[in-house]
């Protein structure tokens, strides 16, 4: 691909900058017309560096000087920055794949070369690519087609002069982006660690656009039981989780896992905030393809009580992790109740045991049994209500009664009357909700 440039840049009906034609033999020298542009090119860069501190200002200071269509693009091909030189109409660029496919892509760190995508009424079309690299990451990539009064081997040096002030503004941004993440995530530990706020913390709180007079929730995303060396991305997951739900999220990656203090918006009820978290925790690990990570979510907190927070979220994300299914990726401690602390916290072999000693001839009974589990959870979800079991089941209260009284005849159990045997079901059935038991109502359900 260099060669291709190199021969490119030494065609006899390639111009300068300026438009004068450049042949073979002057090509090889640089001229006091070239050596100008370049310098003006290069001030300009660093100027336009200096002066916006932005990518956009670099992308449209080189489209202004090769007086062409120039494209910034991500590594996953979208478009970063987009600059068209004054008077001239805008033109698209292939996709990524298209560039990186024909005769084999430039190679990320290396100089900028020619590609040339076949195809279109004039029969195909060159373009400069150069790669914006720190190290191992790949930033993105220049794009400009070839064509104008500037010579191709002029673009090429042009492209990789660009891609150095974009590289350094690129890493810039990385380290200010850096302290500020570190910033936040130490104010985030101090608030859940906290509580009172004082005058330091408020300071910092101040700084940093965070209002610490706000209710918050915690999700604890848990990471153990993930193969070897992954991890939760905390900043993308956060930025996800924020952009869903419009709030400001503070970041903090943990030992076991990644914490998230999720602003409450104010006006909006507590089960509505719980739901609509739960939901964007889980859409926001499915957008990540994350298949290891179980999350926990605590109820809405007011400040000063993060601590607690952070012990329910924490407890729920270990009930999930200790009982895994498909159908459960994040659940709220107001689902689990305190019963979540015998589930997160027992020998998971006695809690299985305990959940056969409680429910183990209901649940020997197969099939037939199922509407007896099912109208057993839906009673305690009901708050022991008949009548709203009956409604959530659609049945006569004097099925739901029968019902009740065959998990009596068949258990031993007294739900309706006895408050142990109430907390002995409770407990069981929730283990066979983690469990994602096919016969009780799972965590799914949309709390309005």
């Amino acid at each position: 691909m260099a060669q291709r440039a190199k021969q490119a840049g030494n065609g006899s009906s390639a111009l300068r900058p300026g438009g004068e034609p450049e042949s073979a033999a002057d090509s090889r020298e640089e001229t006091p017309a070239s050596l100008s542009w370049k310098l003006r090119l290069e001030t300009t860069l660093a100027d336009r560096a200096a002066a916006v501190g932005t990518l956009s200002g670099l992308i449209s200071a080189l489209s202004d000087m090769l007086e062409a269509t120039v494209f910034l693009i991500g590594p996953a091909g979208q478009v970063i920055s987009r600059a068209v030189p004054p008077g001239a109409s805008s033109t698209a660029i292939p996709t990524l794949e298209r560039l990186e496919s024909p005769g084999g892509p430039v190679a990320a760190g290396a100089p900028a070369g020619v590609v040339r995508v076949d195809g279109g009424r004039t029969g195909g079309r060159d373009y400069m690519l150069g790669s914006v690299v720190d190290g191992d990451h790949l930033f993105g990539w220049v794009v400009t087609p070839i064509e104008g009064s500037v010579s191709v081997a002029h673009v090429q040096w042009a492209v990789d002069r660009a891609v150095v002030h974009l590289t350094a503004e690129f890493v810039s941004q990385r380290r200010i982006a850096r302290v500020a993440w570190n910033a936040r995530a130490n104010l985030a530990r101090q608030m859940v660690r906290s509580t009172t706020y004082d005058a330091d913390l408020r300071a910092c709180a101040e700084y940093l656009g965070v209002d610490l007079a706000a209710d918050r929730v915690i999700a604890f995303v848990l990471e153990r039981g993930r193969s070897s060396g992954s991890a939760v991305d905390a900043g993308r997951l956060g930025d996800l989780i924020s952009e869903d739900l419009d709030v400001d999220i503070l970041t903090i990656r943990g030992t076991e896992g990644v914490i998230l203090s999720i602003e409450a918006p104010a006006g909006v009820g507590n089960a509505t905030v719980i739901a609509r978290c739960k939901a964007a925790v889980n859409k926001g690990l499915d957008r990540m393809g994350d298949r290891f990570a179980v999350a926990g979510i605590s109820s809405v907190t007011r400040p000063g009580q993060l601590r607690r927070a952070y012990r329910e979220a924490f407890e729920a994300a270990r009930c999930l992790d200790r009982y895994p299914s498909e159908s459960n990726r994040a659940i709220a401690c107001d689902e689990l109740g305190p019963a979540r602390l015998l589930v997160a916290n027992s020998n998971e072999q006695s809690v299985r045991m305990y959940v056969y000693d409680v429910l183990g001839d209901l649940l020997a009974g197969g099939v037939s049994n199922n509407d007896l589990l099912r109208t057993l959870q839906e009673f305690f979800d009901s708050g022991r209500s008949v009548r709203d079991t009956a409604v959530r089941l659609d049945v006569h209260e004097n099925t739901v009664r029968h019902r009740l009284g065959r998990v009596h005849d068949i258990t031993g159990l007294d739900v309706a009357a006895n408050s142990n045997d109430q907390l002995s079901a409770q407990t069981a059935l929730l283990i066979l909700r983690l469990q994602g038991h096919h016969a009780v109502p799972g965590f799914d359900r949309v709390v309005r």
